[in-house]
């Protein structure tokens, strides 16, 4: 498997980037990056089959995020 099809299996992979580089800009203050957080907590919930290494520890269905 490529590098190119590894990244496209991973659906939420470019918000865990952006939630990275958001923690290092920030010298990791999790209050500062709240909604890029979101963000990713969100596609975990729509697409979290699709990023199961990206989205593992958040919830990935409403169901069991409502719990």
């Amino acid at each position: 498997m490529s590098n190119t099809n590894k990244q496209q299996s991973e659906f939420c992979q470019n918000f865990a980037c952006e939630l990275q580089t958001c923690l290092d800009k920030h010298l990791y203050n999790p209050d500062k990056c709240e909604k890029v957080l979101n963000k990713l907590k969100q596609c975990c919930l729509e697409h979290g089959a699709q990023s199961p290494v990206v989205c593992s520890g958040f919830p990935t269905s409403k169901s069991s995020a409502s719990k």
